[in-house]
Parts: structure tokens; C-alpha cells; sequence
């Protein structure tokens, strides 16, 4: 082998060397802003609530599960979807999703990590509904979308 040979092959073998490090550093670099199934998702609140939270939505079809009292046993009623009736699992109560105003709140869900949202209303005098909640837990928000018209 000549001289030059071994030349060329030292400095491609330092080159390959280096840009693999270089990779490597990337790749570790990177990896914790991946989305995944571990905690590190990432996601973004919702522009429209305004909030510092990492994540979030708005609107009444987007508002968590409701735990309401059911009027006529006092067991609780879990409301998975806003739009969803509502049927006591334990008597025969039964009322349409349009009736949620008329029962009592006793708590939301947060749809991220399940653990219970604290929540409330700014404007009592114009809704009789929840228009906000937070989740202490993963600091998911949701907020009613509503015009202040």
C-alpha cells in the first residue's frame, strides 16, 4: 500500500468517526423532544384558552368526563361525551344531554392522566354551566368556548 493510500484511508476513518459521534450527540439531543408514550409529549395548550398549561382544548364538545348526582338515588352518573345522555347506572333516571345544567356537578375528569380537575365559571349571571377546568396533576385546561356578545 502506498503512502497516499493510508493517508486517505486514516482521514475517511477519522471522518466516518466523527460524524458518527456527531449523530450520536444529535440523536441524544433530540430524543426527550420526540413524542412517545412516556410523560415527555410535548403537547401545546390550546391558543384560544390562553393559559400556561402544557396542554389543552375548548369548546363543549371537547369538555372532559362529568361526574353528576343523580337526582333520584344521589349515585354518581359519569358522562363520558358533553353530547352523551345521561343514565344513572344504579336506578332507572334518565336524562338527555341537554339537562346537564338542571343536575348537580360533583366533578370532571382529566381525559390526559384521569385525575379529578378543579374547576368553576367566570360569567354565573350568563351560564348555569362549568366554563373552565384545570388539572393540577398534568395541567391539562379546557375552557367553554363562548362569545361575550
Amino acid at each position: 500500500m502506498t503512502q497516499e493510500r493510508i493517508f486517505f484511508i486514516t482521514v475517511i476513518d477519522t471522518l466516518e468517526s466523527i460524524y458518527n459521534g456527531m449523530r450520536r450527540a444529535g440523536e441524544a439531543i433530540v430524543a426527550p423532544l420526540r413524542s412517545g408514550n412516556g410523560p415527555n409529549k410535548f403537547r401545546l395548550s390550546a391558543v384560544d384558552t390562553a393559559t400556561t398549561t402544557h396542554d389543552g382544548d375548548d369548546g363543549w364538545a371537547k369538555r372532559p368526563p362529568a361526574t353528576v348526582a343523580c337526582p333520584r338515588c344521589e349515585n354518581d352518573i359519569l358522562q363520558h361525551n358533553a353530547y352523551d345522555d345521561i343514565d344513572c347506572p344504579r336506578c332507572v333516571a334518565s336524562f338527555d344531554a341537554d339537562e346537564f345544567s338542571e343536575l348537580e356537578l360533583r366533578g370532571l375528569t382529566c381525559p390526559v392522566c384521569r385525575d379529578d380537575m378543579v374547576h368553576g365559571q367566570r360569567h354565573p349571571e350568563a351560564f348555569d354551566i362549568v366554563e373552565w377546568a384545570t388539572c393540577n396533576s398534568c395541567r391539562y385546561h379546557w375552557e367553554f368556548k363562548h362569545s361575550y356578545d
